[in-house]
């Protein structure tokens, strides 16, 4: 899916950082098709990272050195390798955007989208670094990513004084759907719609893909106020965005083919999610689950918990050959 691209192949190597914490996924092939050799989480000084969406967000490069360090040699990840990062959906602004006509090139395919997101970009059009892919269907549809300039390098120069190459800058959800959408495809009929909800630690986002592949709606919402600071969504903040979504779904969009609602949850705090999902959307609810996107080595030891922690970090590394 959505990629800021660097070199054209994702690597075996994910490295996914979030509040708090990181997660690394290593991939290969030795068996003839991809499979999670090594994954790791492990926790990150809360002051190393600063998640801004337009000025450059490592604070502190000797504690992120060091952090990363240690975990890179627990999954024998090799100096001189390529890695694909992903990173916060907070820090980048992802849509879908519909033209009259499909351009003509790829050039004017980036001049185009440009012009018609430079009303929503957050930041001046000229500091953005814009990626995009064609959508299925006739409809020239394009899925769009936005990303401030100075943050995409900022990780893409720390990680190249590590010895690791980025190929491939991901937001988290996209990385995700990445991993989603061969299960779905296996699981649902063509003319399916389904949501996914990715629940992280600080935000959550909601993803709608229509008739089984293509998405038309993704929304991310990020830490409540709470007095003098920020507080953690709760339960009550995920309702409040979910009842206008679902009304939106089947009143605007004339949704009828609503099949499944995937989540995949970092917060066992909130242990009604799956109710909830199931009355507002009164479809099936499931886990994301990643042992059914990709299989383990029979060597490799993670249980449910540790999976759903890497699985951002395990999408980006799919399709590289080790």
């Amino acid at each position: 899916m959505l990629r800021w691209l660097l070199e054209p192949e994702p690597p075996g190597l994910g490295l996914d950082l979030r509040v708090g914490e990181f997660s690394l996924a290593r991939l290969s092939d030795k068996r003839g098709k991809p499979e999670l050799s090594a994954c790791v989480t492990a926790p990150l000084p809360l002051d190393c990272l600063s998640f801004e969406m337009t000025q450059p967000n490592i604070v502190d490069r000797d504690a992120l050195t060091q952090a990363l360090r240690d975990v890179m040699a627990q999954t024998t990840a090799p100096k001189n390798q390529r890695v694909a990062l992903t990173l916060p959906d907070t820090l980048s602004r992802i849509s879908v955007v519909e033209l009259p006509e499909a351009p003509r090139s790829s050039a004017e395919t980036l001049d185009v989208l440009k012009f018609s997101l430079k009303r929503s970009m957050p930041f001046d059009a000229s500091e953005a670094r814009i990626a995009y892919e064609r959508l299925p269907g006739k409809t020239p549809s394009y899925l769009t990513g936005i990303m401030h300039e100075s943050v995409a390098v900022n990780y893409e120069e720390f990680l190249g004084e590590l010895g690791l190459t980025v190929g491939l800058v991901l937001p988290a959800s996209v990385s995700l759907l990445r991993m989603l959408g061969p299960t779905a495809a296996r699981f649902l009929p063509p003319s399916a719609d389904y949501f996914f909800i990715n629940f992280e630690r600080d935000y959550f986002t909601v993803c709608l893909v229509r008739n089984r592949d293509t998405p038309v709606l993704i929304r991310t919402l990020g830490m409540r106020v709470a007095g003098q600071g920020t507080a953690p969504y709760t339960e009550d903040d995920f309702v409040q965005e979910i009842i206008p979504t679902a009304i939106y779904y089947r009143e605007k969009l004339h949704g009828t083919t609503l099949s499944r609602i995937y989540y995949r949850s970092l917060r066992p705090d909130l242990e009604n999610v799956r109710e909830l999902l199931e009355e507002q959307f009164e479809t099936p609810s499931e886990p994301f689950d990643l042992s059914a996107a990709v299989a383990s080595a029979k060597d490799l030891h993670a249980d449910a918990a540790l999976l759903d922690s890497v699985s951002a970090a395990a999408g980006a590394a799919v399709g590289w050959v080790a």
